[in-house]
Formats: structure tokens, C-alpha cells, sequence
């Protein structure tokens, strides 16, 4: 990455790389022409038709797509800094060449700088240098010392862009008092610019402790409930798969979600049986298997994971029950309890078949609150009569009770 003296140093290089090709012997060759960095409106008339020259304008800075989209989140969850901030740039340059008309020195000298940048398309580490250390030694540009664009991991390539007489018309429009000359235009491309802040690092690894262990990772191939039994808390799920036990001094853990659980005893290396409990969220979840070691005791490393499965997913859907029914308010219970994050919403629909349904919205658990078990609505929000309760979070709904072809419950009377 470069310093924010990078933009002013891709300038002085490819100024450099000019006064070079000037300062070279070529055939019909313009005495005293010079390399100046000025803006258009700058270049007065004393200048176009006194000395001969080139001259490099930094114009436009427009923003490298493909090098922002390697930039990695800057900021850790606490907003501290953890990586520099960086920017990708492309640089937009006018080359404009001026002179004597007669002797036809601006083009004499347009050509020379076309052939020097076609000769040096890239910047490389050496001429950048050269450049600085040439420029450093002038009052106005010693600044320079203090650059660092040869550190940059990619170099700056340059490339001549065409421009259409509209687009001449347009650029040399900014300058009103500058008559217009021969020139050409570059694009530099990338230049990285890096924030000079300091950043967040982690504290330094005490004791390293390597652990090799045979063996391969578990897979996951499949999973399934009992037949006709959908997956909710209480219900029993195998896995199936291979390398799903790893010994016993390696205990087994499966999480669904967030949620770990530990395997029946019975669990074989190709099975795997748990139970779903109320810390598993209902929605659509990620089941995986993993092979821990424990830590020894206080004071000693955490838990490792030493190898993980392949991911599946699994539809875990909610429960809900009429706890209570009050004048004021009417309370329901879920199984398991709503998580922060989640949405949910509390369907009821008249019994028998036939009237208008009710969607209530429940309130979400706010971000950091405990699970929600219990959800009361108010009274009035709920006309008398016989309703069959649904719960539906994160777009999975509960499973109603069945009889013959009708859902006969959960059932709330109002009367």
C-alpha cells in the first residue's frame, strides 16, 4: 500500500519518464523544451509560443472497482480498527504537448512522449525511485522523500485512453482562458492508498499447542425424524454418515443452529440420534457434526474443535399452547421460545372452516434480550368464538393437531 503522497508521486514519475525521453539524443530534437505539471488555464500564452515543453495534468480520480472489492471488512464487531482502511484509485492524465507552430515543435515533442510511455507502460520499482530521488532535491517537490509508491504490492501500469473532440471540447471548457493544444490522455491504474492508523492486534500466542490426530473428517449424508413425525422440540432425529464417532477420549457434539447437543449413547460412527430441545430456534437450521477435545481443566487451553462436517439443513418447526385466557389478555406458549432476531407471527383461524382468519404480529425479542416463552395478546385484539391456534417463526409454521381431515387444535374458545 501507498501514503496519500502517492497521487503526487505517479506525477513526478511520469514527469521523469518524459524529461528522460527529452533529454535523450533523437532526430529533430526541440532545444529547451522542458516538462512542467500545470493546470491548462496556467499555461499562458507567454509559455506556448516562448518555451517549448510537455505538460502533465493530473485531471480526474475515479475509483478502481476491481481493487475496492478485495478490501475486507476495516472495523472488528466492537468498531475497532482492525485492518488499515484502504482505496483503490485510477489516475487520469493530459498530456499536452506546445511550441512553435511553424517548426511544428508541439508535435516533434507529442510524439517523443508517446514513444517514452509506450516504452515504460509500467511503473516499476526502480524508476520510481530514480524519479523521487531526482525530485526530492527541488524545493518545491522534496516532499517526495517521504513517498513510498515502490512499496506498493501491484505496480501502476499506464495506458493511453482516446479521447473524442466532444471530450477535448469538454476538459479544455474547465480551463476558459486556455487556447487549445495537441494532447493525449493516460490512465494509471491502480494506485492503493492505505490509512496511516493505528489498528487492533491480538495478544501474542503464549504457548503454541499443535495436536496431530489421525483420521477424517465426519460426514454428514442424511437425517430424518420418525416417520410422519415432523421435527420440533422433543422429537428424536438420527444422522446418518461416516466418521461421525471419533473415540473415546473425543467426545461428539451436534449443533443445530447455535444450539449444541450431545448424541444418545448408542450412537454409532455411521449414526448419530439426538433429541431436539427448546435451545434449538425453529426455523430453518444448519445441522453439524463436530469432534472436540475437552479442556483439561481451569487454567489449561479452551475446548478445541478438531474437525467439523458438511452442513444440513433441517426444518425445525414451532409449537405453540393456550397457557391462560383473562378478561384482559390471552397467553400462548412456544416451544421452543422466540430468539432475538426472530420474527413470528400468531395465526388463528375460526372453527369450524369458513371465516376470516387473524394474523397478529408479535413484537421481536429485542437484539441481547432472553428467549421468549410466553406471548400474550390482548383480549379485544381477538372476537369470541372457536379458533385454531398457529405459530409461524421465520416463515415455518406449527403443525396443528389432526383429526380424521379436519385440525382440531390447539383450540381457543372466547365466549
Amino acid at each position: 500500500m501507498s501514503n496519500t503522497l502517492a497521487l503526487a508521486a505517479v506525477t513526478s514519475t511520469i514527469r521523469y519518464i518524459l524529461e528522460r525521453a527529452l533529454a535523450a539524443t533523437h532526430p529533430g530534437p526541440v532545444g529547451s523544451a522542458s516538462v512542467r505539471t500545470l493546470r491548462l488555464d496556467q499555461l499562458t500564452t507567454g509559455d506556448l509560443t516562448g518555451t517549448p515543453g510537455l505538460n502533465v495534468l493530473l485531471y480526474q480520480v475515479t475509483p478502481n472497482h476491481a481493487g475496492n472489492l478485495t478490501d475486507l471488512p476495516t472495523r472488528d464487531t466492537t468498531g475497532a480498527i482492525a485492518r488499515r482502511p484502504n482505496a483503490a484509485l485510477d489516475l487520469h492524465y493530459l498530456i499536452t504537448a506546445f511550441g512553435d507552430e511553424a517548426s511544428l515543435e508541439g508535435q516533434r515533442l507529442m510524439a517523443r512522449a508517446i514513444v517514452a510511455l509506450a516504452a515504460a507502460p509500467v511503473l516499476t520499482r526502480d524508476v520510481i525511485v530514480a524519479a523521487r530521488t531526482a525530485h526530492q532535491a527541488l524545493a518545491e517537490t522534496a516532499f517526495l522523500s517521504a513517498s513510498n509508491l515502490e512499496d506498493q504490492a501491484e505496480l501502476v501500469k499506464l495506458s493511453p485512453v482516446p479521447l473524442s473532440l466532444e471530450d477535448h471540447t469538454r476538459l479544455w471548457g474547465l480551463f476558459h482562458e486556455a487556447p487549445f493544444q495537441l494532447s493525449v490522455a493516460y490512465r494509471a491504474t491502480v494506485v492503493l492508498l492505505e490509512a496511516d492508523v493505528p489498528t487492533r492486534t491480538p495478544k501474542p500466542v503464549r504457548t503454541p499447542v499443535l495436536t496431530v490426530t489421525p483420521g477424517l473428517a465426519p460426514v454428514l449424508t442424511s437425517l430424518d425424524a420418525a416417520p410422519g413425525v415432523a421435527p420440533a422440540s422433543g422429537v428424536d432425529l438420527t444422522l446418518h454418515g461416516s466418521g461421525l464417532l471419533r473415540g473415546p477420549t473425543t467426545p461428539t457434539e451436534v449443533r443445530v443452529g447455535t444450539a449444541p447437543l450431545t448424541p444418545w449413547p448408542s450412537s454409532t460412527p455411521t449414526e448419530l440420534h439426538i433429541t431436539l430441545t427448546d435451545a434449538v430456534a425453529a426455523g430453518i437450521q444448519a445441522v453439524r457434526v463436530s469432534h472436540v477435545r475437552p479442556s483439561p481443566g481451569p487454567g489449561g487451553p479452551p475446548d478445541r474443535t478438531l474437525a467439523s462436517s458438511n452442513a444440513l439443513p433441517v426444518v425445525v418447526h414451532p409449537q405453540v399452547q393456550v397457557q391462560t385466557v383473562d378478561p384482559d389478555n390471552v397467553t400462548f406458549t412456544l416451544h421452543p421460545p422466540l430468539f432475538a432476531g426472530q420474527r413470528a407471527v400468531l395465526r388463528l383461524d375460526p372453527l369450524p372452516s369458513g371465516g376470516d382468519p387473524l394474523a397478529l404480529a408479535i413484537d421481536p425479542v429485542p437484539p441481547g434480550g432472553p428467549p421468549r416463552p410466553n406471548v400474550t395478546v390482548a383480549r379485544t385484539l381477538i372476537p369470541n368464538g372457536a379458533w385454531l391456534v398457529r405459530i409461524e417463526t421465520d416463515g415455518v409454521g406449527s403443525i396443528p393437531e389432526q383429526t380424521g381431515d379436519e385440525y382440531t387444535g390447539p383450540r381457543l374458545d372466547l365466549a
